[in-house]
């Protein structure tokens, strides 16, 4: 149903476009506290991609389980890798001085000589993943604070070896990915081998032995010009979660039929904002729902993009969808035992590795698209881009906590890849020269990094990763920030079920 609710916004929204405005800001200069030194401004450098730093077409990471496989894939390419070659051509240049044309094809395999000869460590053998600098001295404390929760483990799982494989053009690369039995693209930047088959995860679900309590905090979708896709609140109703919507008015008759043709109605109330195509970017929103759970009387409230793609717990080194409200609730009762935690959000799928240890949870970091946040942070919503990280950093600038949830986890669409909302306002619509072959412009991105490089630049730059432009924060200043539990709390130090079990022949959707 559509409610419309007379909620005011409680302070007219700063977008912060004017760069005078960004650099003079209080919270700019405010790490006095974590360290003395003169914060430089740094400028935007603009690296080169590996392909470009190696000199040819692709790079691509090969990860093997162990020396069998390897030994398989060596035959499969015609090549015999010891253990002194990380880095290896293919097709395998042939000297010109060579007596026998066919001579790379004759190829011995000596498993012996595939077995490196030191072992390695955790960090020589992650996947290629890279994300920001996150603080690390609560990790290896987590379990002081993971009583009265559900069971947590996430060993190591190592590969065996990595290798780089370089090819000069694309044809090689096409032939490689044949003989391999793989399907790879310009956008793969590293595989298993033998592939890493995930399908034996699709009929497991983390469900509710009985039925699910409700969330303690409200929630709330933010979205433009996506009434087609209503991605996460399909979501959100398949776990039967109710939930707001907000929306412009100009929206409104699409997302009223759309309820219905997704079938999502009884789980949704769309909520029409008091404003539209203001251009300020979705923290105006945000902040307007912020106002709205205030007025219905609650002390926290969720706040989620409307990209998302369901939602996964991490346990036992596999990432498995849970079906219901208890993942949410789990957060929600972990952030309550501290005075000092302020936002709160699960981790992104994408950035958890099955094969690597996490802690369930890590503190002083940024938590991005799906935020809990308690209603008396003196911090709201800023800035057209980067609000997220901005927000988080002014709480841990103050010496409070921010939580992201490993064990928690979010389905997060890639950004600029769902039509409306922020790709058709801000990314598609400034520096439209930048837009490639595939519709993503790659410097759509530079204002939204700039400007967060602005109003931080003692822990925020600009970087050139991955053929576009990011930010990249520190957040090493906030190792001091440390979790304060609330007095007079006595939790059993016990697991905690909530009630989750797995279900291993899931017939759900």
């Amino acid at each position: 149903m559509t409610n419309k609710v007379d909620v005011k916004e409680s302070a007219d929204y700063d977008n912060f476009l004017e760069k005078d405005v960004r650099l003079n800001d209080e919270y700019t200069m405010s790490l006095e506290k974590f360290f003395g030194d003169e914060i430089p401004v740094p400028l935007p450098p603009r690296v080169l991609s590996r392909e470009e730093r190696a000199g040819v077409y692709k790079v691509l990471y090969v990860h093997f389980r162990n020396v069998d496989d390897m030994a398989d894939f060596c035959k499969d390419i015609g090549q015999m890798i010891d253990y002194n070659t990380n880095v290896v051509n293919y097709p395998k240049v042939v000297a010109e001085n060579s007596l026998f044309d066919d001579e790379e094809d004759i190829v011995k395999i000596d498993k012996s000589l595939l077995i490196p000869r030191k072992k390695k460590t955790a960090t020589e053998s992650k996947l290629d993943i890279e994300v920001d600098e996150v603080v690390d001295d609560v990790n290896s404390k987590w379990r002081d604070h993971w009583i009265d929760m559900p069971e947590y483990e996430q060993k190591e799982a190592a590969s065996f070896r990595t290798i780089h494989m370089h090819f000069e053009n694309k044809e090689f690369y096409e032939e490689f990915a044949k003989k391999i039995g793989q399907d790879i693209t310009e956008k793969t930047n590293s595989i298993w081998y033998p592939k890493l088959y995930v399908t034996k995860n699709m009929l497991l679900r983390w469900v509710d032995e009985e039925e699910a309590k409700p969330l303690r905090h409200p929630m709330y979708i933010v979205s433009k010009g996506r009434s087609d896709t209503m991605i996460t609140s399909r979501s959100l109703s398949r776990m039967k979660i109710p939930h707001y919507i907000i929306i412009e008015p100009q929206d409104e008759k699409d997302y009223d039929a759309a309820l219905d043709t997704f079938g999502i109605r009884d789980y949704v109330t769309l909520l029409v904002a008091p404003f539209s195509n203001h251009g300020d970017g979705p923290g105006r929103a945000r902040n307007w729902a912020w106002d709205h759970s205030i007025s219905i009387g609650a002390t926290w409230h969720w706040v989620l993009d409307d990209n998302l793609a369901d939602f996964y717990r991490l346990h036992q080194n596999e990432r498995i969808r849970f079906e219901s409200s208890t993942g949410f609730r789990v957060m929600e009762d972990f952030c309550d035992r501290y005075e000092n935690v302020y936002i709160a959000g699960p981790q992104y799928r994408f950035f958890i590795a099955p094969n690597q240890a996490y802690p369930p949870f890590v503190a002083n970091t940024r938590i991005y698209s799906c935020l809990l946040i308690r209603n008396d942070c003196k911090h709201k919503w800023r800035g057209r881009y980067n609000e997220d990280t901005d927000i988080c950093l002014r709480v841990m600038k103050d010496g409070d906590v921010c939580l992201q949830f490993n064990s928690f986890m979010q389905g997060k669409m890639a950004t600029q890849t769902v039509a409306g909302g922020n790709t058709a306002e801000f990314y598609h619509a400034e520096n439209t020269e930048a837009i490639n072959e595939e519709g993503y412009n790659t410097d759509g991105t530079i204002n939204k990094s700039q400007m967060l490089a602005d109003m931080h630049p003692d822990v925020a730059r600009v970087v050139w990763r991955y053929g576009r432009w990011h930010h990249h924060v520190n957040y090493n200043p906030f190792k001091k920030n440390k979790l304060v539990l609330k007095d007079g709390l006595n939790l059993p130090k016990s697991t905690n079920t909530y009630g989750m079990i797995l279900d291993r022949n899931f017939n759900g959707q």
